[in-house]
């Protein structure tokens, strides 16, 4: 037996057990049993008398004003010669499986178990960052000469900035930014504008140059903060940079407040076929992307032209793991002769070099599209291409673009494509099990967030 007042608390270990409230029922009962019979459990003390485990049978013997208490004494435990984190992994080891504990000790338990060293370690194993801090590098900085020339653009090409400045913003209305310059330039082939008040101005597209003469509008007009930045995208030089995620408050709250919102039920899980979207340009995946493939879920690649043999390989492996019996494709193209072989090909690629044998319809361009819609030609063939031939006997001697087709129609008519191929009610019914299905995650996101948020005032 030993004096109660002999004894120490370890005060870690209220940085892991909450301390009682002297209210609360249970404590209560504890009491009530250590007034009738004792404490029959002994405290487990160190060697300098510090509790190991036993603290809520402490506080409660004290409550009972008890003089004494029975002790057992760990001789090889001098609390006082250890530091924190050495305490924090005695009291948790000690502790564990001890009473019927809240879910908030068994999560503060588990944190407190945390060994620093070999989280930073994970933490910087998975970040997979190699930072060079040499002093020098040997190389030789690049000089410059001269300086660069940029002109007012909305002096003498007023005309044509405004024309542009009109389509930003009629695309921006429908959210259908970033765009490219080619888009741009198909819109101003319809809208007569001149390139240029001086004598030599012309009317947009009548002339070789013009595409360079917008490209260099765009730049001047961005440089000088008339168009913004992100309202032009160029697909064709993809970048990738590392976000620092702030102080760890705001990296837990954001975390918090993207807790269970990528959720996504397979709503392709009763389709007859699986389908994929091809798009034979960098410049129009963006849109279809967001507009297309996106709300309906299905798997979209940017070719950059016939594309590739990994790229084919991923169609194969996306189809035979879907466990349908048919492979649907939808491919989008440019109307010339590379355009109109490039669906034919991938469906000898597939069939020849996985042994799938697909089905495969070309969505855009077509010659009905460009008779609808009245699209301006962007070339003519090439005689150079070994397909020009075929395609001038089928199509004659002119080429149209993707970006040459208004984007709420090309959304349109792609889209219109993909659900002739999908089962829409039965792909209706698989997003309303979604929804449902967000509403708990949501729910159960609110509970975690109060839970974690609670713990985080308490811990960090």
């Amino acid at each position: 037996m030993r004096d109660l007042y002999s004894l120490h608390e370890t005060p870690e270990n209220w940085t892991i057990y909450r301390r009682p409230d002297l209210t609360d029922p249970i404590f209560q009962e504890l009491c009530a049993s250590i007034r009738e019979t004792g404490i029959r459990t002994p405290l487990e003390i160190s060697r300098d008398h510090y509790v190991i485990s036993g603290h809520r049978r402490l506080l409660a013997a004290q409550h009972c004003d008890l003089d004494e208490a029975p002790c057992f004494i760990d001789d090889g435990v001098v609390m006082s010669q250890l530091v924190g984190p050495e305490r924090i992994a005695l009291l948790t080891e000690r502790n564990r499986g001890i009473r019927v504990k809240s879910d908030s000790e068994l999560y503060l338990e588990a944190a407190a178990s945390v060994d620093p060293a070999a989280a930073i370690r994970r933490a910087q194993e998975r970040k997979a960052q190699v930072l060079n801090k040499s002093k020098t590098c040997g190389l030789t900085e690049v000089a410059i000469a001269g300086s660069i020339a940029r002109t007012d653009p909305s002096g003498e090409r007023a005309e044509m900035l405004n024309a542009v400045l009109d389509i930003l913003a009629e695309l921006r209305s429908r959210n259908f930014l970033p765009t490219s310059g080619r888009s741009i330039h198909y819109k101003l082939l319809q809208m007569k504008v001149r390139t240029s008040a001086r004598k030599n101005g012309y009317i947009y597209g009548t002339r070789p140059g013009s595409a360079s003469l917008l490209s260099k509008l765009l730049t001047d007009a961005r440089s000088a903060g008339l168009i913004g930045h992100a309202d032009l995208d160029d697909g064709t030089r993809p970048t990738h940079q590392f976000t620092a995620s702030g102080s760890l408050g705001n990296y837990i709250h954001a975390t918090l407040g993207d807790l269970f919102t990528n959720y996504f039920f397979d709503v392709h899980a009763d389709q007859p076929n699986h389908v994929e979207m091809l798009v034979e340009k960098n410049t129009i995946f963006p849109l279809l992307y967001r507009h297309v493939a996106y709300p309906m879920r299905v798997p979209i690649t940017s070719l950059r032209g016939y594309g590739s043999f990994p790229a084919a390989r991923d169609v194969a492996e996306r189809f035979k793991r879907s466990g349908k019996d048919k492979l649907v494709v939808i491919y989008a193209s440019d109307l010339d002769p590379e355009g109109v072989n490039m669906p034919a090909s991938w469906k000898k690629y597939l069939q020849h070099d996985f042994g799938v044998a697909a089905q495969v319809y070309r969505a855009a361009v077509t010659p009905e599209q460009v008779e609808k819609f009245h699209l301006p030609p962007d070339a003519d063939v090439k005689l150079t291409s070994s397909r020009a031939a075929g395609f001038i006997d089928l199509h004659g001697d002119q080429c149209w673009e993707l970006d040459s087709m208004p984007e709420q129609v090309l959304i349109d008519e792609v889209s219109e494509a993909v659900r002739t191929v999908l089962d829409v009610p039965a792909l209706n019914r698989a997003f309303a099990r979604e929804n449902e299905a967000d509403v708990k995650l949501a729910r159960l996101q609110a509970a975690v967030t109060q839970f974690v948020t609670q713990q985080c005032q308490e811990t960090l």
